[in-house]
This record gives C-alpha cells, sequence and structure tokens, in this order.
C-alpha cells in the first residue's frame, strides 16, 4: 500500500515538474502586428507630407516677402501677414516629429521659442550684426520674431509698414530669419530622403531609440507643452492663477487658438496615422486594436477617440486672441486644460505602457 502511495507521488511530481518545465521553456507571446506597416504610413503619408507642405508654405512667405521688399505697398504687405499664418499652422503639423534629422537641427528651438525677446530682436537690428545659431538669438528669431515685426506691438498697419520701408535693417533682419528657417527645414527634408527615412521604417522595436519610441514620446511631448506652454502658462497655471497673456504664442498677431487647435489635430493625426490629405492609415489606434489592450473595462483606443472628440470640442469653444480671453473667459479656457490633461494621461501613460514604450522626455514647460 505504501509502495503504491509513493509511486502514484512520484508520477504526479514529474507530471507537475514537467509543466512547469514546459511553461518556463514556453516562449514568450509574438507581438505579430505589422509595425514596419505603422511606420511606412507614418513616413510616406504623415511625416513627409507635412514637411513637403511645411516647406511649400515657407517658400510662399519667402517669396511674398521678396515682393513686398520691393514694392512697399500695402496690399503686398497684408498677403505676408496671410502667408505667414498659413506657414505658422504648417509648422505645427511638422513639430511633434522631432527626432532624428529635426533633432540634429532642434527645429522646434529655432522655430518657435515663445515668448519672443522682442529687446533682443531689436538690438540685432539696430547693430545689423548678428548670429542667428548664438543661444542668446534663440527666442528672437522664428515665428515669434516674424510675429512680432508683422503685428507689431499695439502699432498700426501703417506704422509697421513704415518701419519696413525706411530700415534696410529691418528688410535684412527679416530676409535672415526666413532665410534661416529655410536652410534648416531644407536639410531636415534632404537628410528624410536621403538615407533617414530607411532608418525610420527598419526600426521595428518599441525600446528607446526606437521609430515607435520616439514618435510616442514627441507626441506626448508635444501634447504636454500645448497644455503647459500654450494654454496652462497664459491661464496663469504656474503663476498661482494670475493670468500671463504676453505668454501666448503667437502674441501680437492674435492666432493663439488657431494654433492651438492645430497642434491638436496635428497630434491626432499621428496616433491615427492620418495624412495631411485625410486618408487614415496604420496609426496607433490600430495597433492597440491588434493587441485588444484594455481601459475601464473597454477598448483603450475607443477612450483615446472620445478623449481627442471632447477635448477638440472644449479647445474650439475658445475664441481668439487667447491673451484676452484668458482675463476675460477663463473658466472656458481652465474646461479646455482639464481636458487637455485627461487626453495627456491616456496618451503618457495607458498608450505607452500596452506598447511597452518608455516616456524619456522632460516636460516642456513653455520657459
Amino acid at each position: 500500500m505504501k509502495k503504491r502511495f509513493l509511486f502514484a507521488f512520484l508520477i504526479i511530481c514529474f507530471v507537475c515538474c514537467k509543466k512547469k518545465s514546459e511553461q518556463e521553456n514556453k516562449p514568450e507571446p509574438v507581438d505579430s502586428y505589422d509595425k514596419q506597416a505603422l511606420l511606412v504610413n507614418m513616413s510616406n503619408n504623415v511625416i513627409l507630407p507635412a514637411y513637403n507642405s511645411f516647406k511649400i508654405s515657407l517658400d510662399s512667405l519667402i517669396n511674398a516677402y521678396n515682393t513686398f521688399k520691393t514694392s512697399g505697398l500695402q496690399a503686398d504687405y497684408q498677403i505676408v501677414k496671410q502667408k505667414l499664418n498659413v506657414a505658422y499652422i504648417k509648422y505645427q503639423t511638422i513639430s511633434p516629429f522631432e527626432f532624428g534629422p529635426a533633432e540634429s537641427i532642434i527645429v522646434r528651438m529655432n522655430f518657435n521659442v515663445f515668448p519672443t525677446d522682442t529687446i533682443q530682436i531689436r538690438s540685432n537690428i539696430s547693430a545689423a550684426t548678428y548670429n542667428l545659431d548664438a543661444a542668446n538669438n534663440l527666442d528672437a528669431k522664428g515665428f515669434p520674431a516674424l510675429d512680432f515685426l508683422f503685428y507689431g506691438n499695439n502699432q498700426t498697419e501703417a506704422t509697421c509698414i513704415s518701419q519696413f520701408t525706411t530700415s534696410a535693417n529691418l528688410r535684412q533682419y527679416v530676409s535672415d530669419v526666413l532665410n534661416d528657417m529655410s536652410t534648416k527645414s531644407n536639410s531636415v527634408i534632404s537628410n528624410w530622403n536621403s538615407s533617414y527615412k530607411n532608418t525610420f521604417v527598419n526600426s521595428l522595436g518599441t525600446d528607446m531609440g526606437s521609430s515607435i519610441g520616439f514618435l510616442i514620446n514627441q507626441l506626448n511631448f508635444e501634447l504636454d507643452y500645448l497644455k503647459n506652454a500654450k494654454i496652462g502658462t497664459p491661464l496663469g497655471k504656474k503663476t498661482l492663477g494670475f493670468p500671463v497673456p504676453e505668454k501666448c504664442e503667437a502674441y501680437f498677431g492674435g492666432q493663439s487658438v488657431r494654433y492651438a487647435i492645430e497642434t491638436l489635430n496635428a497630434i491626432e493625426n499621428v496616433y491615427l496615422g492620418r495624412g495631411p490629405s485625410g486618408n487614415n492609415g496604420e496609426g496607433f489606434d490600430n495597433y492597440l486594436v491588434h493587441l485588444n489592450a484594455q481601459y475601464n473595462g473597454g477598448s483603450l483606443n475607443d477612450a483615446i477617440n472620445a478623449q481627442f472628440s471632447v477635448t477638440k470640442t472644449k479647445l474650439a469653444a475658445v475664441a481668439n486672441p487667447l491673451s484676452t480671453q484668458v482675463t476675460t473667459n477663463a473658466n472656458v479656457i481652465d474646461a479646455a486644460y482639464t481636458e487637455l490633461v485627461k487626453l495627456l494621461v491616456l496618451l503618457k501613460t495607458d498608450l505607452p505602457s500596452n506598447l511597452g514604450v518608455v516616456i524619456t522626455y522632460q516636460d516642456g514647460d513653455g520657459d
């Protein structure tokens, strides 16, 4: 009897050990999602078209400015401001791609540091000698500087035009700022087309330094920057509730809300894999659906899409100029800010945790 019991016990132990060994040796589940399809769509239909569209708008702005420089006419000046607005909007679509060639050139720091340093700008124009690549000129060039120079600080359009027609230094400074942006953007596009695109589409991991890692980090950096620098700081989130209107993006032209909305659209386009043409290709939404990622008992992708929708609605309820609204209509802006926070939690916590991506960037504070 004892022998039969011992024999049975040994068999049970053998079977259990065998099952445990099989489980230990069983390979980890393979993520079968086609990451390369996502990256090919991002490069071909989202990133490069955005860069090319921005280049077209910037070239158009430069041509319009050169026409005004020669004519000095008010009609041509107004065209320049229209072209500036379009180029500034198009810039929002490339800002989320601050990796690879754009990171090497630090496009964001060269194109859109705000608030702009009006004192430094005036000093550069007066001296007629400056190095736009110097660190002290990062906030004296790019779109914020152009916004100041073409719209003025509580100056009439006639006064602004007069300053251009009477100051060769001012005309040259704007040309230099525009050429600096053109040179840098052309370099980024050239590097993408010559070699980086191949590197990008063949980096198929989700670890630090991978293309998906870059995309997720920059998507979140841009959303953080939108929440903090473009909305929160002017609203007074960092100054004990006291608004700081002069820290708005595009403060002088008064298009802060429009650019904030375009930034949110650009972030959503990256998430969806949606290009400028509106075609919705492989994106992170497809990746989450493939993984059957869940959130509060439902689909994480559905939760993210719903939050994008709510956030866009709240942000669209804010009127331009934001610099006025932060003092007269703060509750509406605060409602949009609250929804941005909720969206950031989903994209910065739930999205990367499901994809195995580590968030490595430092929060943007707008300073």
